[in-house]
């Protein structure tokens, strides 16, 4: 059964509303503020390297020639 239009946007205006509830409760406290920043970093931190490795990826396809990573788990292949 599909969701009429204006229920769907009683439904996300429920939840925008909730969600804009938490934000203020986040900004009020300023150390679960602090702990959310340092999540937020972490996350783009892994998320660049992500992507420098998918670029790597992308450049092997146009000639380029795949770089070694500089951590242990960067190589899944057996060592000789």
């Amino acid at each position: 059964m599909a969701v009429s239009k204006s229920q769907e946007q009683k439904w996300q205006a429920e939840s925008d509303a909730s969600t804009m509830a938490t934000y203020q409760e986040i900004i009020n406290d300023k150390a679960r503020m602090n702990r959310a920043i340092k999540v937020a970093k972490d996350r783009a931190k892994d998320l660049n390297k992500r992507a420098s490795a998918m670029s790597n990826v992308a450049s092997f396809g146009n000639g380029g020639k795949l770089s070694r990573g500089t951590s242990r788990t960067a190589s899944r292949g057996r060592r000789k």
